[in-house]
């Protein structure tokens, strides 16, 4: 496990108050492992939901055990709505059944229910952590989606300790291009940091990746900031881009991934395809802490 990982798991055991954890989905033996694992460290108190853990009734609390994984998932969110501090596992399967439900009936006003997933590295460069987001979940294109994200973001790398996130807002490159959508947003969402309108977080964009990764490459374009060569935040310019960056990390660079999933009224404990089944631990763990 990534050192930072270890990080994640040691900040969250001293403040563990046993949390009701709602768990629904299809059968996920890696995810049971890590909920019982998080239930001995007393994080949580796991209830399951629906038939299909109807053999896990001697281990945890089981209720609607007819249910199908559709009433299943209806009733484990309805069950976390009446908790204030209840959090949501869900074992997938990730389909728009899935995310349809969890808009309709979990929503944040504060960003008009725009569900986004941060994908957490622990980079192997420099042993720190790096959020990604979002690989996931498709979003119109648009300012307000943007916004949306990049405010969920800001509120995961809070949560993980990154107080002054550095945020790189990723495009083709570096130039505002009325052409390219993307490079107009970096650029709005660059001015609205510069006006705190993102608190303590400090966007830069639009960046190229050599010039978000090397603050010499990005001073030789006339880019001043403290972003490039020091990224906390990398906000990828659509899901394409930002998924096939994750599963290259993951599949050939071999690099350890986590994840969470925002925009909800409280954090979603999923894993996406680019995450290891041990990556439940650390996801439920990041979720604790945001």
């Amino acid at each position: 496990m990534h050192s930072e990982f270890e990080k994640i798991i040691q900040a969250v055991d001293p403040c563990a108050q046993g949390k009701q954890l709602l768990i629904s989905g299809q059968s996920d033996s890696a995810a049971l492992s890590a909920v019982l694992e998080a239930r001995n460290r007393k994080w949580i108190e796991p209830i399951v939901c629906g038939r299909t853990f109807t053999g896990m009734a001697h281990h945890m609390k089981l209720v609607s055990p007819e249910a199908d994984i559709t009433t299943a998932r209806q009733e484990a969110f309805r069950l976390a709505q009446s908790q204030e501090s209840a959090l949501i596992l869900d074992t997938g399967p990730l389909d728009a059944d899935f995310f349809s439900l969890l808009s309709a009936i979990n929503t944040d006003n504060s960003n008009k229910g725009i569900l986004s997933y941060v994908s957490v590295l622990g980079a192997p460069k420099d042993g720190r952590l790096i959020l990604l987001t979002d690989p996931l979940i498709h979003h119109p294109s648009g300012i307000h989606e943007k916004i949306a994200v990049t405010q969920n973001v800001i509120r995961a790398a809070h949560g993980l300790g990154i107080e002054r996130p550095k945020i790189a807002a990723l495009s083709a490159l570096e130039l505002v291009n009325p052409a390219i959508p993307s490079t107009l947003e970096a650029a709005v969402l660059s001015k609205m940091s510069e006006r705190g309108q993102f608190g303590t977080a400090v966007i830069e964009g639009p960046l190229a990746m050599d010039n978000a990764e090397s603050a010499s490459a990005a001073q030789h374009k006339g880019i001043h900031s403290p972003v490039p060569g020091d990224v906390d935040v990398y906000l990828f310019p659509d899901l394409e881009s930002a998924q096939l960056t994750a599963g290259f990390l993951a599949r050939v660079g071999r690099s350890s991934l986590a994840g969470i999933l925002l925009g909800t009224s409280r954090p979603a404990v999923v894993r996406s395809p680019f995450e290891p089944p041990e990556s439940w631990l650390i996801n439920l763990a990041v979720a604790l802490l945001i």
